[in-house]
C-alpha cells in the first residue's frame, strides 16, 4: 500500500504508478497524455463599430453578414466564449478597411471569408508561431 497526500489514505500503487516513479527515478519524464496540452491558441476577426458598414461593402460576402454592427458583435462575443470555454485563448484580430484590401492583393485572396481566414491565421501564427 501507498500513502497518498492526494487522496488523503492508502491506496494500491497502478502499475503507471510504478512505471511513472521509475521514469522519474531515471530522470526521465513520463510521457503526458495529450488531455495535458492546452488546445491551441485561435484568432477571431474583430470590426470595429465605426468601421463595420466600410468592412460590409469590402467584404465579397458583406450581404451574408448581419445587417448591423451590434448583431455582428454579439454574435462575434458567443463565438469567442465558447472558444475559450474549451480552454483557447483567442486573438482579437481587429480588421482596418483602409489595409485589408492590400493584405488580400498582397497575399493572393479575396476580402471575403479566405480573406479574413488567412489574415487571422497569419496573425495568429506572428504571435504565437507555428502551433502543433
Amino acid at each position: 500500500m501507498i500513502e497518498s497526500p492526494i487522496h488523503g489514505g492508502s491506496r494500491r500503487a497502478t502499475r503507471l504508478d510504478r512505471v511513472s516513479d521509475r521514469q522519474h527515478l531515471q530522470g526521465r519524464t513520463p510521457m503526458t497524455n495529450s488531455e495535458d496540452n492546452p488546445p491551441p491558441a485561435v484568432g477571431a476577426y474583430w470590426i470595429r463599430e465605426e468601421d463595420y458598414p466600410a468592412l460590409l461593402q469590402l467584404f465579397d460576402d458583406g450581404d451574408k453578414m448581419p445587417p448591423n454592427w451590434k448583431e455582428w458583435l454579439k454574435m462575434a462575443e458567443e463565438m469567442e466564449q465558447g472558444l475559450k470555454a474549451y480552454g483557447h485563448v483567442v486573438l482579437r484580430v481587429y480588421i482596418d478597411p483602409a489595409t485589408f484590401p492590400d493584405w488580400c492583393a498582397a497575399h493572393g485572396t479575396s476580402p471575403g471569408s479566405t480573406g479574413r481566414r488567412k489574415f487571422v491565421a497569419a496573425a495568429v501564427t506572428e504571435r504565437y508561431g507555428r502551433q502543433a
